[in-house]
């Protein structure tokens, strides 16, 4: 059956948008579609082909109803009452067999809340999102997804003209953080209450007739697991903005991010953000930070002291997801002494760090060492292998102690990743695709998707960028 629509936001929360179409910008190419997503949303079906026309504007997508949001923001700890989709639209919302889903175009032309921007996006920063958003899936970590990718005759200016691109974003929601900061500067305060309960029902019924307070703690929750999974895997989102902060707990919003290749936790990719406010090991404090935002926008209609307590369960349940998902990559899922498994945790980053190991074949290459065939291995594995195994015998006796000699090899093989998001493959695959061949971008996106799998082990998307080569410092251009 085709997508059932079913546009609750759009009808409930006008005064939050402005209604509009996608505006074409040329005759659109599909370059990629997530087949097995769309059968998801759509109960069995495949993706049709009139997809490219609904996606870059060229025929009205049935059933649709697309809205511009209104939101504002603390950006870089200042707050902007200026924000809203810029480029992109919340088309529609689809009734899926499991729950209710947004479907947000990017790239659909310019908005009332442009700013100035013309409404567009690159092919580029496309494909970086389309890449993040299905590696982390792959993860575990919660994320929106990427749908559909189509590339636009558009030629758009930034540093460079570059080729214009629309992805296809689905998710949860699309109700950020800055939703009710704008709500509580224009004074809007029952569509800020209106919104909250419609969020609730939506993401967590079963927290529906709970206290504001009680409610709030799910969001609290979702998102110290979110932050503690990107710390357990490495990844620095970058510009953890308000209003880049999903109600939902999921990823949102990908731009200058990167996953570590050798651990450099003190490294800041994003070249704009000058103090490092949103570094690798400032995330956890952001995340705390931008709730407490959200807490005051909240603050018309619940008890302050009721939500200042929900904010005192963040760093617990931070620090215990991020144990788990850390003992679980070092095979230490037997190890009951968490002062134990801490204490291992923290060894092993500084073994890392000290001597910049690639920070996630750097779990598989532990695996091979514990089952006794490290030497067999080849190329960079083996090379890191070595490393760790010359580098490293205090911390692999105290490691071997801990776990009475019984690693969990098997569940850290399905944990760690093979291949990892990198910048430097995403870099390729961007180049590739700028040239008209999608080859490149199908068969990373398949190795993303099944990144634990040892098929991989000699392709290229495995192989990290040379040793000592500086880490990418990233824009916030899309």
């Amino acid at each position: 059956m085709p997508l059932r629509f079913d546009n609750q936001f759009a009808d409930k929360f006008p005064e939050l948008g402005h209604a509009q179409s996608i505006q074409p910008d040329g005759k659109g190419r599909l370059r990629w579609v997530n087949d097995a997503l769309w059968k998801a949303l759509s109960g069995g079906d495949s993706a049709p082909g009139a997809l490219v026309d609904w996606v870059s504007g060229n025929k009205d997508w049935p059933g649709t109803k697309p809205i511009a949001q209104k939101y504002a923001g603390h950006q870089f700890g200042h707050f902007n009452p200026y924000l809203g989709d810029g480029r992109g639209l919340l088309v529609g919302q689809v009734q899926a067999p499991d729950a209710l889903y947004d479907l947000h175009v990017k790239g659909a032309g310019p908005t009332p809340y442009s700013r100035g921007g013309d409404g567009r996006a690159v092919l580029r920063s496309s494909i970086r999102e389309l890449l993040a958003s299905e590696a982390f899936y792959a993860l575990g970590i919660p994320t929106t997804r990427a749908l559909a990718l189509v590339s636009t005759e558009g030629q758009i200016q930034r540093e460079t003209v570059e080729p214009g691109a629309m992805l296809v974003r689905v998710a949860r929601t699309h109700i950020r953080f800055g939703h009710f900061e704008h709500c509580l500067y224009r004074n809007l305060e029952d569509s800020a209450k209106r919104l909250w309960q419609y969020s609730i029902e939506s993401i967590w019924p079963g927290a529906a007739n709970k206290s504001v307070s009680e409610q709030f703690r799910h969001v609290v929750e979702a998102t110290a697991e979110m932050i503690a999974k990107w710390q357990a895997y490495g990844f620095v989102h970058g510009v953890m903005n308000t209003d880049n902060m999903s109600l939902a707990g999921e990823t949102f919003d990908y731009g200058p991010y990167a996953f570590f290749d050798e651990y450099k936790p003190n490294h800041i990719f994003n070249h704009t953000d000058h103090a490092g406010r949103y570094g690798f090991m400032q995330q956890p404090g952001v995340g705390l930070w931008n709730l407490k935002r959200l807490a005051h926008a909240l603050g018309g209609f619940t008890d302050d002291q009721s939500v200042n307590d929900v904010l005192e369960g963040y760093e617990p349940v931070l620090r215990e997801t991020f144990l788990n998902v850390m003992k679980q990559r070092l095979g230490l899922t037997d190890v009951s002494n968490n002062d134990t498994c801490w204490s291992l945790i923290s060894g092993w980053l500084m073994l890392l760090e000290t001597y910049q190991l690639d920070y996630n074949l750097s779990y598989r290459a532990l695996s091979a060492i514990l089952e006794g065939n490290w030497q067999s291995l080849s190329g960079n594995l083996g090379e890191i292998a070595q490393r760790i195994n010359e580098n490293g015998q205090s911390w692999l006796n105290d490691y071997t102690e801990a776990i009475a000699n019984k690693p969990d090899t098997e569940t850290m093989k399905r944990v760690n990743p093979l291949v990892i998001l990198r910048t430097h493959h995403a870099q390729y695959v961007i180049e590739q695709a700028e040239q008209g061949s999608d080859e490149a971008l199908n068969e990373y996106i398949s190795a993303l998707m099944t990144p634990f799998e040892e098929k991989h082990k000699n392709t290229r998307w495995v192989v990290p960028p040379e040793s000592g080569q500086p880490p990418a410092e990233l824009s916030c251009s899309s």
